[in-house]
């Protein structure tokens, strides 16, 4: 690509990346981070059962996210949910947005405890949000969860977000392993504040509590960048569609050697009424079903009408 392609009129940072910048400012302008700096050394896994439910005490909730451990919004959802219940809070250690259900088996994961910037313990792990999930609930804490809540996410997961989403994915890893489970993000804001998130958290969180999720079943939400004055409300809604402006974007290292980034603008979408991309437009609070049960129907239906013969194949050879 030549200098004049790579003009300053082109974007030259992903969205990610963007996100990434913000939360250096919100270090600079001394706000509080989810994240402290003390830190443990790696902790022995844990083998511990799932003890049986027990009514007189309150409901164990996982909190995790995608942004890593050091993200103001995952100590906002850790701060709102615990309202409702006992919170124990891992997520990755570094920033692990649009990572999809991205699961790490190929090498070993390491847990270190963290001091959030309110004082208590949390704990990060050097891998995945799902790898978060799946360690808590493979015995790391030595016993189960009532509820998993990922977020608060920098940025919306509306329509076909969900399908990169670390965060919703947190999610669905603990519908996996057979817990109740949402997903909470909030649109962008310059100067992030998670008031609003968190009121609609701690909303979500008691709703579910109290009233169950069936097998296969999680919520998300997706919060309107609007101070709490401002909002217009929670709707139910479905998934919308993502209208997606990706770029490559290419570059040359200092030796020379090419290298490509995938930037743009942020993604617009369809502003169609009763979708979560409309209510969020439109400064209310979008909640949505989601099921893990991918079949689609209709073409389910097609598909047993279709010709499913085999061809012949090859004749053997004579042994």
């Amino acid at each position: 690509m030549s200098d004049d392609a790579r003009s300053d009129d082109q974007p030259d940072m992903t969205r990610e990346r963007a996100r990434t910048e913000r939360r250096d400012v919100d270090r600079e302008r001394g706000e509080p981070l989810a994240g402290g700096i003390l830190r443990g050394g790696p902790r022995k896994l844990g083998r511990g059962e799932r003890p049986p439910g027990d009514p007189s005490t309150r409901p164990r909730i996982l909190v995790t996210n995608d942004d890593g451990v050091e993200s103001r919004g995952l100590l906002a959802l850790k701060q709102a949910v615990e309202l409702v219940g006992e919170v124990t809070v891992v997520a990755p250690d570094t920033n692990q947005s649009a990572v999809g259900h991205q699961k790490t088996l190929m090498r070993p994961l390491r847990v270190r405890e963290r001091t959030l910037g309110d004082g208590s313990l949390a704990y990060s792990v050097d891998g995945s949000p799902t790898d978060a999930v799946s360690l808590a609930f493979l015995g790391y804490f030595g016993h189960g969860f009532d509820l998993v809540a990922a977020g608060i996410n920098y940025g919306a997961n509306l329509g076909d977000d969900i399908t990169y989403s670390g965060t919703v994915s947190a999610a669905m890893e603990g519908v996996i392993n057979g817990c109740p489970a949402f997903a909470i993000s909030q649109e962008y804001y310059a100067h992030p504040d998670f008031a609003l998130a968190g009121r609609a958290a701690t909303a979500v969180a008691r709703n579910i509590l109290e009233h169950g999720l069936s097998a296969g079943e999680l919520i998300n939400v997706n919060v309107p960048a609007v101070p709490p004055d401002e909002f217009d409300g929670v709707e139910v809604t479905r998934l919308g569609k993502r209208v997606y402006q990706d770029q490559l974007i290419e570059r040359q290292d200092p030796r020379g050697i090419p290298y490509f980034w995938i930037g743009g603008p942020p993604p617009s979408g369809l502003a169609v009424e009763g979708t979560d991309f409309h209510a969020v437009v439109n400064r209310r609070i979008a909640v949505t079903p989601i099921h893990l049960d991918l079949t689609g129907r209709r073409l389910l239906r097609r598909l047993r009408t279709w010709d499913w013969t085999l061809p012949d194949g090859p004749a053997p050879e004579d042994g």
